[in-house]
């Protein structure tokens, strides 16, 4: 029997002959080599390849916290469940290229929870600082307009409802009220953890209790899309042919649901905005130039900008420790910025 490795905290220490039982239970060839990857904020994945291939093992699956929970609790059903639905979605009803098969294994007597295993996607994966050293101008700004295509082609997956994955059921059902009023319940819920922590101040709860009201009095038909809630460079891969970029791969599915499509444009013109701001202007309008024209986009575009930076600012802006790009200011006087950039782009 061979040494265990440890290839992240949260797999721990595996052993060769578990990655070949996995090969052997998937007919995926014989066994070659696992390698750690560096990046993953919760060390989820390891690549993994045999004779028959290059693969991504995702394991070890999120605890979960749905309605009614007063804290996490374990089921191994939810994400892997739910990835594998959404993969399969994309992969059969769109042009985007997900992680297909995704085989997904229940059983846990391999390494002790369910797994993943999916084919590793080719290209580079970059995050928004590396790519800076990585690409020159030009090809940075080609992959700026890939992403923003690549977001509208997601968009094209669609559903009669608003909706996730339910953590008791561990099938897809509808938000009780459509996805606008889904948005403003995330933000009320991490905006209170935030104020309970004390980083929330009287004029940044006005400003949100402001947007929210706007939001809800928007009339909008706007469809229900894939909405994958961290669309971002480190969760894609990309890829130059023909002197034209691509991507080539998008995977890490785990927040994905159906709603408004409008969110996933945040998180991508925000660090194109911290970063190189005219490629946040790439994006938009490669993104806009591949959709119908829709004026509610932007009356709900501020409540998706504090959604998706609300997340942020309760994680990072605690007062024992605040990050170091937060020091000094306000939620409104942080988001504000962002907020009249998008806005202006729209």
């Amino acid at each position: 029997m061979t040494e265990a490795r440890k290839y992240s905290d949260r797999l721990g220490a595996i052993r060769a002959e578990q990655f070949e039982a996995v090969a052997t239970r998937w007919n995926l060839g014989r066994f070659v080599k696992a390698e750690q990857i560096a990046s993953g904020l919760f060390g989820q994945n390891v690549f993994v390849t045999t004779t028959a291939g290059e693969f991504v093992l995702r394991g070890a699956p999120h605890w979960v916290k749905g309605p009614g929970d007063a804290e996490y609790r374990p089921e191994d059903r939810w994400q892997f469940t739910k990835e594998r639905y959404f993969a399969r979605q994309l992969h059969e009803h769109t042009n985007v290229p997900a992680p297909w098969p995704m085989l997904h294994d229940e059983a846990n007597d391999i390494f002790g929870w369910p797994y993943l295993v999916m084919p590793k996607m080719p290209g580079a994966c970059f995050n928004e600082r590396d790519i800076l050293k990585a690409l020159d101008p030009s090809d940075r700004l080609g992959v700026a307009r890939a992403l923003g295509e690549m977001l509208a082609q997601m968009q094209t997956l669609q559903s009669p409802f608003a909706g996730d994955f339910s953590t008791r059921t561990i099938k897809l059902e509808p938000y009780p009220d459509g996805a606008i009023a889904w948005n403003v319940r995330e933000i009320q819920n991490f905006a209170g953890t935030a104020e309970t922590n004390g980083s929330i101040t009287t004029d940044d709860r006005a400003f949100i209790d402001a947007i929210i009201a706007r939001a809800l009095k928007t009339v909008s038909n706007r469809p229900n899309t894939y909405v994958h809630c961290d669309y971002k460079l480190n969760n894609l891969a990309v890829m130059k042919s023909n002197g034209a970029w691509r991507v080539s791969g998008l995977f890490d599915f785990h927040e994905a649901r159906f709603a408004d499509g409008g969110l996933d444009l945040v998180r991508t013109a925000c660090s194109y905005l911290d970063t190189e701001p005219g490629l946040a202007r790439t994006f938009i309008e490669s993104y806009r130039g591949n959709i119908a024209r829709d004026a509610s986009l932007a009356e709900l575009m501020p409540l998706f900008v504090v959604n998706d930076r609300m997340k942020f600012w309760e994680f990072f802006a605690k007062p024992n420790a605040v990050a170091s790009w937060l020091r000094g200011k306000t939620f409104r006087s942080w988001v504000a910025p962002y907020l009249d950039s998008i806005l202006e782009l729209l």
